[in-house]
């Protein structure tokens, strides 16, 4: 029925683009929500940050799920380190985000939503950087995808 979900060789990519999309958004609705004083568009940013958080840990444990698949070659091998590294700074960063954002619930002044909204900076440039490398990984080195003559 879906044959395109059959031939995966690995569950990872069904994952990975959850966080990359709420983080990024919560960055967007934060920005506005600076920018227009907007309380509304502060607590979309910070459900945001959450919903990018819990599906960062599922992306997480499919992505150690398919490290197996990927060749033992060193160069690949570098690449899928600096990817599994960035990708798990980028999920403990925002662990923590996302533990500071419940703590000042009750509260958050601007000065809290200016530096919640630096940290959104950092775990954005550290989410793509990793996020490219694990493009590299599938784009430029093929791995975890099933070659013209896989399905034969």
């Amino acid at each position: 029925m879906l044959p395109g979900l059959k031939s995966m060789l690995n569950i990872h990519p069904l994952f990975v683009h959850f966080p990359i999309a709420f983080w990024l958004g919560a960055l967007l609705f934060e920005a506005l929500a600076i920018w227009r004083s907007n309380d509304d568009q502060h607590r979309t940013a910070v459900r945001l940050l959450y919903l990018g958080t819990i599906a960062a840990f599922a992306a997480a444990f499919t992505g150690w799920l398919a490290q197996s698949s990927v060749e033992p070659n060193l160069t690949i091998q570098r690449v899928f380190e600096i990817h599994e590294t960035l990708m798990l700074i980028a999920t403990s960063f925002a662990t923590a985000l996302s533990i500071y954002c419940f703590g000042k619930r009750a509260n958050f002044p601007a000065t809290a939503r200016r530096i919640l909204l630096v940290g959104l900076i950092a775990l954005a440039i550290v989410t793509i950087i990793g996020t490219d490398r694990g493009a590299q990984l599938v784009y430029q080195y093929a791995q975890s995808v099933n070659g013209p003559d896989a399905a034969k």
